[in-house]
């Protein structure tokens, strides 16, 4: 191990708890990497008994690839680390527990935008509640919507605190209602996952101890954004050793408004309630000395007190050397010399080959959705410079969603629909009338374009057929040839193909809407209702809302275009070069006309010094924005040093005035070295069923579904699947776990999981087809196989393979004498062809050969068993029977990570149901 003193001690350093102050910069990740395979190698302890958390899925995943990479050549059982995000981690307690939860199997968990719909769905409830009218009396956003946003917003705070209510109030009793609303739809939202976990494991003492007694040790990363409801669970799943390791720097915390409190860092030591060691990673092998010096003067400008953990700023050798890194790239008052001046330079530093690519510039800003620098990105592209801005809320002004849209009202509005009267008065309506002209104007000058929105528009002026719902009508819009071209584009970048991945968001959008309205099939009597929900609300509301656009969860600086980020989104990344903007803003408190009401509900809010806090977070956020830079810092605005408001602001204004211009001489542009963009080191993840074989039946399609998340349309024949595999895992379990069972709660069991799917995919079976589907559990239930005993059920298993991972989900475990089988259930008719047999025979093999790599006993092979007629076909397994199937694997994942997709492997049997048979441009599908 190359590290220092500090790194060092905090990698030996595993019992009692350890709370490590890391700088920007100061190798945080390797330190933990390194402290992981220390723990595992050196102290011999299991990965299973280690819990690591994250602040987001790609810091969970570059980690677990990391220490996959430093393992691989170890026989070290990986499969059983807890890893991820606090939230992902919750969910799998939820999971592993669910039948203690509030939740049934096949639950789903709501995104902020679901949270916001469900709510207004469900408005009725809380209008009836004591105290609706005089709690909402003075409030100046009386719509159905903004009174969601704000139940929504306390909800969320009651959770994140993990408050327990039981008072007559109107806001108790309005969360008690929704907590019991929720459930009853087997939704959760993403704060309710954590007190969900909580409250399982407080109140089921003998689960508690379970996972205790596996979870000896455990990591958390980016402490100082943690909420009180996740310091709650991190120390109750700490037990008695307390063997707790919390990594953070308060300097860096930037969630309050998220409901994080830094004073679990800064209380850390006196709340963890054994003797804590403090460790301070202070070294910052990121920046350049200039840019290291600049951030310690913007951080030391503010007088803290106690409510800072003291630390210095270290340079390495390496890095020890006197030059200019910080200068200020400004005009004076002319926003077009300004975005000139920017553009000139992005320019000059591509032109001289300073930088290879855009992708090394990020800027910085409070807001990316501000007109200025909306316009800013709008400018730079003109000039022929890419910009990546995802969450700059252009995503509804983007040519394709405008088209698309315009091509819904057009096929969708009556004359008696309530938009098309303007019985309603929208701020949307101005957009559709946008979207609506473009498609006429258009049609005008083709005729060909003309002809197919006739067909699609005559299809569902007069209904006569099964004709599906929005999201079919979605599948036939995107047949037209307008659409042709994105969907042809060979390039696979992010930038290039914006379009595509935003017809794939818009895709989901349309399933939401269908969900949501419970619609299978659009006929005469509701396309009107369907229509006037979809435009006046649905839409409506997204659009306030604001959609952001694909992330790439590995690409986080796409090639050939400068990234626009706020300075949240950019926490944890790090960039040559970064520019930061937003110069004109000012310390503000948050707009709280509920702040007295909030102290009666939420404690510890005298942590700090209330008129402190918005000078602490405001320096917080830009040392956070400061310290992304490697290589040069640059602070531009357009300066104004007349009237109130002054650019750059009061609290820059020192700093700013200390730091010379670009073009003054002090930055000495022979000498400047940038650095590429890092590459982050995550493997992609491939399974059998999900990847080797939906590529191999379609390339195309794959793409489509996988790449660009096109939603496929749900069939009944899924539905029954879901079904029953949910209720053979539900015996299973019970069986592993020392349930009682009998037919009676399996029925049960089973008729109540078919209510929830009903609603949750709004589907439904003939009863016919559910009865035959309770008469198959029920004879595995009775049958052979579960006379053998059951190791494992649903068990997550997966093993590193080069430059990708190889996962699967096994059925079933079984114990079989001393070796190990597989079960693999299969809904479907064992009438099947010789390739999908040979398919099946090699996805056991493929699973023996996972569970070999996971497990020290034996595997001798497996089982397919049809559900339909209860037929076993056994699959014997050797090692090396895996070879042929891992040399696919490599062919295929590599053809994939190579963007090879255009193939379109034609049958018609699956050609016929696929939800792109009509726009396969230039192939007579069938």
């Amino acid at each position: 191990m190359n590290l220092n003193l500090s790194q060092k001690e905090v990698v030996e350093n595993i019992d009692g708890p350890l709370l490590i102050i890391a700088g920007p910069g100061s190798g945080k990740t390797r330190t933990l990497v390194e402290r992981m395979i220390y723990m595992i190698k050196d102290k011999n302890i299991k990965p299973e008994e280690i819990l690591v958390s994250t602040f987001t899925e790609r810091a969970a995943r570059e980690l677990t690839t990391r220490i996959g990479n430093r393992l691989k050549n170890e026989k070290i059982y990986l499969e059983g680390l807890y890893i991820g995000t606090l939230h992902s981690i919750c969910l799998k307690i939820i999971d592993e527990n669910i039948e203690y939860s509030n939740l049934k199997r096949g639950y789903r968990v709501l995104d902020n935008v679901d949270q916001k719909f469900f709510v207004f769905s469900k408005l009725k409830f809380f209008k009836e509640i004591n105290g609706f009218n005089k709690f909402f009396q003075n409030k100046n956003y009386l719509t159905n919507w903004k009174i969601g946003e704000n139940l929504i917003k306390w909800f969320n705070k009651f959770s994140e605190e993990g408050l327990e209510l039981d008072d007559n109030s109107f806001l108790t009793q309005s969360y008690l209602m929704y907590k019991k609303l929720i459930f009853e739809e087997n939704v959760i939202d993403f704060s309710m996952i954590q007190c969900e976990a909580y409250r399982i494991l407080k109140e089921n003492l003998e689960i508690l101890k379970k996972l205790q007694n596996k979870i000896k040790y455990t990591m958390i990363d980016e402490y100082q954004d943690t909420n009180t409801i996740q310091e709650k669970l991190i120390f109750l799943i700490g037990g008695k050793e307390q063997n707790i390791c919390v990594v953070g720097d308060d300097d860096q915390g930037i969630y309050r408004f998220r409901g994080a409190t830094i004073r679990n860092i800064l209380q850390f030591e006196g709340r963890v309630g054994k003797i804590c060691k403090v460790v301070k990673l202070e070294v910052n092998y990121r920046s350049e000395k200039d840019i290291v010096n600049f951030c310690k003067e913007w951080i030391d400008s503010l007088y803290w007190d106690e409510f800072r953990h003291s630390k210095e700023l270290i340079v390495p050798k390496e890095k020890n050397i006197d030059r200019t890194r910080v200068v200020k790239l400004s005009v004076e008052s002319s926003e077009n010399k300004w975005q000139e001046r920017i553009a000139n330079f992005l320019i000059f530093m591509k032109n001289s080959k300073k930088i290879n690519d855009y992708n090394q510039v990020a800027f910085l800003f409070r807001s990316v959705k501000n007109k200025k620098i909306v316009s800013l990105a709008h400018y730079l592209e003109y000039r022929g410079i890419g910009v990546y801005s995802p969450r700059s809320n252009l995503f509804f002004n983007r040519e394709e969603i405008i088209l698309i849209i315009g091509i819904f009202l057009y096929v969708l509005l009556r004359e008696n629909s309530k938009i098309y009267n303007n019985e309603y008065k929208l701020e949307i309506l101005d957009y559709y009338k946008k979207c609506l002209n473009i498609i006429e104007k258009k049609i005008k000058v083709d005729e060909e374009l003309k002809k197919e929105l006739e067909i699609i528009k005559s299809e569902y002026e007069n209904i006569n057929t099964n004709i599906g719902n929005l999201l079919n009508l979605y599948y036939k819009i995107i047949s037209i040839k307008c659409f042709k071209e994105i969907f042809e584009n060979k390039d696979n970048s992010v930038l290039e193909n914006r379009a595509l991945y935003n017809l794939g968001i818009f895709s989901k959008i349309v399933e939401k809407a269908d969900k949501i309205s419970s619609i299978q099939n659009l006929n005469n009597e509701n396309i009107i209702k369907i229509g006037d929900y979809f435009f006046t609300m649905h839409l409506k509301f997204l659009k306030q809302n604001g959609v952001d656009e694909y992330e790439d969860i590995k690409e986080y600086a796409p090639k050939g275009a400068v990234s626009f980020l706020t300075i949240h989104q950019s926490k944890g990344l790090e960039f040559p070069i970064v520019i930061v903007g937003s110069l004109e803003s000012v310390p503000e408190s948050d707009k709280n006309d509920d702040e007295e009401l909030e102290k009666k509900y939420i404690p510890y809010n005298d942590f700090e010094p209330e008129y402190r806090i918005k000078d602490f977070d405001f320096w917080r956020l830009y040392y956070t924005a400061f310290s992304r830079a490697k290589n040069l810092l640059i602070l531009s605005c357009i300066e104004n040093s007349k009237g109130k408001r002054q650019i750059p602001s009061l609290p820059f204004k020192r700093v700013y005035e200390n730091i010379p211009d670009i073009l003054s001489g002090d930055l000495n542009f022979s000498e400047l070295n940038i650095e590429n963009t890092s590459i982050i080191d995550i493997k992609d993840s491939y399974s059998y069923t999900g990847d080797l074989l939906k590529y191999k039946e379609c390339p195309y399609r794959y793409k489509l579904n996988k790449i660009y998340d096109f939603q496929r349309k749900k069939t009944i024949e899924n539905f029954y699947g879901t079904l029953i595999h949910e209720s053979f895992e539900y015996l299973n379990l019970s069986i592993l776990n020392g349930k009682d069972l009998n037919i009676e709660k399996i029925q049960n069991k089973y008729y109540s999981d078919y209510e929830f799917m009903k609603k949750k995919e709004n589907l439904f079976l003939d009863k016919e087809v559910l009865n035959k589907g309770l008469e198959q559990i029920l004879n595995y239930y009775n049958g052979d196989l579960l006379k053998n005993k059951i190791v494992d059920v649903e068990k997550n298993l997966f093993v590193f393979r080069g430059a990708y991972t190889i996962e699967g989900k096994l059925d079933l475990i079984i114990q079989e004498g001393e070796n190990l089988k597989i079960v693999d259930f299969k809904t479907g008719s064992d009438s099947i062809d010789k390739e999908s047999l040979e398919n099946y025979i090699s996805q056991i093999k493929l699973y023996c050969y996972l569970l070999s790599m996971n497990s020290e006993k034996k595997v001798s092979g497996g089982y397919i068993f049809f559900v339909k007629n209860e037929n076993k076909i056994e699959v014997p397994y050797n090692i090396g029977d895996e070879e042929e199937i891992l040399k696919d694997f490599d062919s295929i994942t590599e053809r994939i990570s190579n963007g090879m997709f255009s193939e379109k492997r034609l049958s018609e049997e699956k050609c016929l149901k696929c939800e792109f048979k009509k726009h396969c441009f230039g192939i007579n599908m069938i």
